[in-house]
């Protein structure tokens, strides 16, 4: 029987990642609410995740590519297990978030530029749009797995049922050409005006997203009193569908250009985010949350291989470190701030978070073309 190749190895691993990380994130909340931790700790706890990627962004930017994508794998893969298996004990919650989310930042800046490695030029969009596609439909599985378990056993137990779904992932990029990307030296000087064109979009919906995406589980059980379980597939089927979209991106980037597809997905999102925020009729609210995660998620994969033909290989670990640590330190600002509106308001708090996201998100698509506007590619 032949062996898959390399950049289905990868991309295999990264679903079986992804279904534990989507277990692990999506009833973060819950779990953390089982311990005891109020709303806003529940919210400075998303900020923690996402602030140590912050932290160590500039020091990873320089470590991967002189450590190599793969030895970045491995390293991600032990911190994600050490940091995963404490939080769901319940034992030292922020120090293990605080690895988690390092874990992250090292699958963050390997994962991109080692799949564009694996794979040719031309077909960069296709297995980005496979990748993120896997990644993104893991969510299904795990988030109805999630709730069925927290149902049957309550939610403080959960996300321990994440780690094996970490061990499995591990053989699979053992093997994988070890000396891809290891030891180049970083380039950076001068490519900082660049990147900040690309970025500034990005951080715009990441905040606008933080104020309202990391509680939409707590938003739909609270407004009509779902159980576990009924949230969890709510959620489940959101991410089939994202992941449905991102699958058809391939094709509409054909037909609009890579730009055009961004700009297109995203801005239809906008009215579906207005209907999930106000419709008082779960069934509208439901179909609203699936084609809102669809369209504005399928863009990802599409902006990850247009980046690539701006970037030289070196820059390209920093590059989409820089971005996940702007995008999410916006994005923690977001949830600390909704954490502690939600706080004083309750329930009435979701009006305002829901403006402010359809605001910024407006905002950064319409800055899209002006980013990669008059901009060259890298030879």
């Amino acid at each position: 029987m032949r062996e898959p190749s390399p950049a289905y190895r990868f991309l295999l691993a990264g679903f079986l990642w992804s279904f534990g990380g989507n277990l692990l994130y999506f009833f973060l909340n819950f779990h953390l609410e089982a311990l005891g931790f109020s709303r806003q700790a529940i919210g400075l706890a998303q900020a923690v995740v996402l602030l140590s990627g912050v932290a160590f962004a500039l020091p990873l930017a320089y470590l991967i590519p002189r450590l190599g994508y793969l030895k970045s794998l491995y390293l991600a893969f032990f911190l994600a297990v050490g940091s995963g298996l404490l939080l769901g004990l319940g034992l030292w919650v922020f120090p293990s978030l605080a690895g988690y989310g390092l874990a992250g930042a090292l699958l963050q800046g390997a994962s991109a530029p080692l799949l564009a490695r694996l794979v040719p030029e031309g077909r960069r969009v296709a297995f980005f749009s496979l990748q993120a596609a896997l990644t993104t439909m893991s969510g299904f599985f795990s988030t109805l797995l999630a709730g069925y378990l927290s149902d049957l056993l309550g939610a403080r137990w959960v996300l321990l049922f994440a780690l094996p779904f970490f061990f499995l992932g591990l053989p699979l990029v053992r093997g994988l050409p070890a000396g891809m990307g290891e030891g180049r030296p970083p380039r950076f000087l001068g490519r900082i005006r660049v990147w900040l064109r690309f970025l500034l979009p990005q951080v715009l919906i990441g905040f606008g997203a933080g104020l309202v995406i990391p509680f939409l589980n707590l938003f739909l059980k609270e407004k009509f009193g779902l159980s576990y379980g009924a949230t969890g597939l709510v959620f489940a089927l959101s991410s089939l569908a994202t992941g449905a979209a991102m699958l058809l991106q391939p094709l509409l980037a054909g037909r609009l250009g890579r730009l055009g597809a961004i700009v297109f997905v995203q801005a239809l999102s906008l009215p579906f985010l207005a209907i999930l925020a106000w419709a008082p009729w779960l069934p509208l609210v439901t179909f609203a949350l699936l084609v809102r995660g669809a369209l504005m998620n399928a863009a990802g994969p599409v902006y990850a291989a247009l980046v690539m033909d701006y970037l030289a290989e070196e820059e390209r670990p920093g590059f989409f470190l820089l971005e996940s640590a702007l995008w999410s330190l916006l994005f923690a600002l977001g949830s600390a701030l909704s954490g502690a509106v939600q706080g004083a308001l309750g329930l009435r708090a979701f009006d305002l978070l829901f403006g402010g996201t359809l605001a910024l998100y407006a905002l950064g698509i319409l800055l899209w073309p002006w980013a990669f506007g008059r901009l060259r590619a890298s030879s």
